[in-house]
């Protein structure tokens, strides 16, 4: 087993998380993979999770058996993203700021996020978070229109609190908006989470 502790920067907000890699390889998904890649590839050309700093602001990640694999850290989101460089998180220890992964690649440091949305939610297979201006300059006109959790925007993403907090807001729902800082989509596989979001995202743009 090997430690790596890194620093790391999304969307100009800094983050400090120990990464444990194991030493074993992370499993084969190729269907859910496949899905994946097509998801990253209509997040970034529709600007679901615009380009910050060289990186899209925003992270997809599916279920597995032992916990789901989710978008590196610092990463574009694209179709032609390298499959192997996708991690595995198979843990995350909350008190000690600790993910253990499977595979070389750095998590998004929005994982613990994604661990506690699956955590309370056995139903969902997929969390899918992106950075979608259009959806936020009309958060409050779509809650109207569909079932969406509004919420504030003052935490600072990628902490514990965010994670705790926001898998709690999101309750029963499939999308949530923070206000100011951006929505996640889940659903019960990626493509329901990724055309719940999708939908939402063309209805913005209509009212923009």
């Amino acid at each position: 087993m090997s430690h790596t502790s890194i620093e790391n920067q999304e969307c100009g907000i800094r983050h400090r998380f120990r990464v444990i890699h194991r030493d074993r390889v992370p499993g084969r998904y190729p269907r859910q993979t496949a899905r994946l890649l097509h998801w990253c590839r209509v997040f970034d050309e529709e600007g679901m999770a615009p380009v910050v700093g060289g990186a899209s602001a925003g992270n997809l990640s599916f279920r597995t058996p032992p916990g789901f694999v989710i978008t590196p850290s610092r990463s574009r989101l694209r179709a032609t993203m390298s499959w192997d460089r996708l991690p595995e998180v198979v843990r995350c220890d909350l008190d000690a700021f600790e993910i253990h992964v499977l595979g070389p690649g750095v998590p998004s440091s929005d994982s613990f996020l994604h661990e506690r949305i699956y955590a309370r939610r056995t139903d969902v297979g997929a969390v899918f978070h992106g950075h979608d201006d259009n959806v936020l300059a009309h958060a409050r006109t779509l809650a109207r229109e569909f079932p969406i959790v509004l919420t504030g925007g003052e935490r600072t993403f990628g902490t514990i609190e965010d994670a705790v907090e926001t898998a709690r807001e999101l309750g029963g729902a499939d999308y949530i908006i923070r206000l100011g800082h951006g929505f996640v989509a889940v659903g019960r596989d990626q493509d329901q989470a990724g055309e719940l979001a999708l939908m939402i995202h063309r209805r913005a743009m209509e009212l923009s």
